[in-house]
């Protein structure tokens, strides 16, 4: 087995096993400076009784798969990697400072999690670093060819060159069947491209479908074992989006008709997480609301909640509840999108947005049944009929409750244009078409930690 031939599946694998591993040693890395700096030997009984700490590499990797470091994007980019990795030491570092002022005196040491902290970056970081490297180099890379018409061709290739693990080394040529070499050359038919270049995967596209001719060379290349993918499903794997652009003849299999919405132990789960989650939320919001009123009254004239219909399931509009946090004459009749650092937004409203504590009302929107915790966010009647007509499949996104938090805000944020719409859109049907438990724990936990990292806006 090459090593090029590895799955993306796989590489994450690889990524995440060394990645604890690595956390383990640098705990142990610590536990040695710990041990140096008190004058300890540094030896299996010291280890056993200080054995509590072997927490702090969970921690870390809890933190890490949450903060969403090991979706592809981030795998490929070291600055990305570094900033998550830091922004997990200093959650840890935080926390552990706030227990330390508040434990008894000498109950825990100062500088074990400080030297974890420290010793994680470096040989995380580091190892990151060494992946990148190998990944960009041919000999690791997964050498795939483009089956494609068109302008798809283009896109296909533009996308794949943001992951250095995956190498164009064939496109089609006018007739689908018959490859191009990239590096130039004659073309060949698809059986006889493959044995030759040694392709690891066909990358198929929506327009070559119903083509006998792909057709027949594509199943004499899977009889050999080659890997045939669609490219929408590649594009789902390694984004976590639904490829609207690439959806056409088999928009029967990429769209998210069968939601897990409509069985029945997993609508029941999810409603009693959402009439909790609704009730301990107003609690919070009862609270907290007596000081955020008087500064909403203080800083603008206007009222403390804002009314605004938006759209929920089935295309049914409903009255969503906030706390203002815009001018009252902020749009004078006329719907506008919010855009960063919009200068409508109001003092104390720019602090709320940033810990979306403007959306709490909401929570009495899902005691009613109207919204979801987790879902789509709920767009405005008026950007919907605008929207519908620009963007393929807009309207799918309500075949669901919308919800305060959802796969696409913990992804893309706000939509301030129809492009960000139409990227929300491809999050929002790759949520849809994936619903689970598990999936909305994970959107539930990204959304509490940029809550508490102040992320909003």
């Amino acid at each position: 087995m090459r090593l090029s031939a590895l799955r993306p599946s796989e590489r994450r694998a690889v990524v995440i096993i060394g990645d604890f591993l690595l956390l383990t040693m640098a705990l142990l890395l610590a536990y040695g400076l710990w041990a140096l700096r008190g004058g300890h030997p540094f030896t299996i009984a010291f280890l056993k009784k200080k054995a509590v700490w072997f927490v702090l590499p969970p921690i870390w990797f809890f933190l890490a798969a949450v903060g969403g470091l090991y979706e592809y994007r981030n795998l490929v980019s070291l600055e990305r990697t570094l900033r998550g990795l830091a922004t997990c030491g200093a959650i840890i570092l935080i926390s552990y400072t706030a227990l330390y002022f508040f434990a008894p005196k000498e109950s825990l040491p100062r500088g074990v999690v400080l030297y974890h902290a420290f010793f994680s970056v470096g040989l995380v970081g580091g190892w990151r670093y060494l992946l990148l490297v190998l990944h960009g180099n041919p000999l690791f890379r997964r050498r795939c060819v483009v089956v494609a018409k068109g302008e798809e061709k283009e896109g296909v290739i533009s996308f794949l060159s943001q992951y250095p693990f995956y190498e164009v080394v064939g496109v089609s040529a006018e007739a689908p069947w018959m490859i191009m070499p990239s590096q130039g050359g004659d073309p060949l038919d698809l059986p006889s491209f493959v044995r030759t270049f040694g392709v690891d995967e066909i990358l198929v596209t929506g327009p070559v479908y119903s083509d006998r001719e792909v057709t027949k060379a594509i199943v004499s290349c899977g009889e050999k074992g080659i890997t045939i993918t669609p490219f929408p499903l590649l594009y789902e794997e390694l984004t976590g989006r639904v490829p609207i652009d690439h959806i056409r003849e088999g928009w029967w299999y990429l769209l998210p008709f069968r939601a897990a919405e409509a069985g029945m132990l997993y609508p029941i789960l999810k409603r009693t997480a959402d009439v909790i989650g609704a009730i301990l939320g107003l609690s919070f919001l009862g609270l907290i609301l007596p000081g955020v009123a008087l500064a909403i009254k203080l800083d603008s004239k206007g009222p403390v909640f804002y009314r605004q219909v938006r759209v929920g399931r089935g295309g049914r509009p409903f009255t969503v509840l906030k706390l203002r946090t815009m001018r009252a004459d902020a749009e004078r009749g006329k719907a506008v999108w919010a855009k960063e650092r919009d200068p409508r937004v109001t003092r104390i409203g720019r602090w709320l947005r940033k810990a979306r504590f403007d959306e709490f009302p909401q929570c009495w929107n899902i005691l009613k049944g109207e919204m979801s915790i987790i879902g789509p966010r709920p767009e405005r009647p008026e950007f919907v009929k605008e929207l519908r007509d620009l963007i393929p499949f807009f309207e799918l996104r309500h075949s669901v409750k919308p919800g305060m938090a959802g796969w696409a805000m913990v992804n893309h944020d706000y939509v301030a244009s129809v492009e960000d719409a139409k990227a929300r859109l491809e999050y929002d049907l790759y949520y849809i078409k994936r619903q689970s438990l598990w999936f909305d724990a994970l959107i539930f936990l990204r959304a509490l930690l940029q809550l508490l990292l102040l992320r909003g806006r």
